[in-house]
């Protein structure tokens, strides 16, 4: 059973994350391992699968980039680095350096406040329009399934969501790096 399949969803990332919280806290609320204790053990130990299931499925659901990860892979495709267009990982690679060189000047005390924050603003910058790439993207693909279009249309989609997570995963990791060390 795949994560849609769990809350009754259709395979679309423009969830409405409402009725997604309202039906995980119903289904977790009916397989609670608590309501179970007196059950037979077979049944008891479905009710903790099913809530670690629901708890899995409804982390990933609720989060829009998680929830293209899994889709894409629930399709058949993999986000690859190796395909990642050579002038973006340049462009990686310098903020990358720059990154180094502010970490350098912090452990010395020799940073500059507006350094920091232009390099901030312009990861954060980069991250908002993948992200406004990829829910593009993500729309397109409800669009598809909704209208029950070809499955070479919905494979070219797949592959171009799947390509903008590959490469948006270079910018989270530059934000995350950022956030944990400066």
């Amino acid at each position: 059973m795949n994560y849609f399949e769990v809350f009754d969803l259709p395979r679309t990332l423009n969830l409405d994350l409402a009725a997604l919280e309202k039906s995980f806290y119903e289904r977790s609320r009916r397989f609670h391992p608590d309501r179970h204790t007196r059950s037979a053990p077979e049944e008891r130990r479905q009710a903790l699968q099913m809530t670690a299931l629901l708890n899995d499925a409804y982390r990933t659901l609720k989060h829009p980039v998680r929830r293209a990860e899994y889709l894409v892979a629930l399709e058949g495709f993999k986000p690859d680095g190796s395909k990642v267009p050579r002038a973006f990982l340049m462009e990686v690679f310098e903020i990358n350096e720059r990154l180094d060189e502010v970490k350098a000047a912090i452990r010395v005390g020799n940073v500059e406040t507006s350094e920091v924050e232009a390099l901030r603003r312009e990861i954060q910058e980069k991250s908002r329009s993948f992200d406004a790439r990829i829910e593009n993207t993500s729309r397109e693909w409800d669009r598809l399934v909704l209208s029950n279009a070809s499955d070479e249309d919905k494979t070219r989609c797949l592959e171009s969501l799947t390509e903008l997570l590959s490469e948006s995963s270079y910018i989270r990791n530059l934000e995350r790096e950022l956030e944990d060390r400066v």
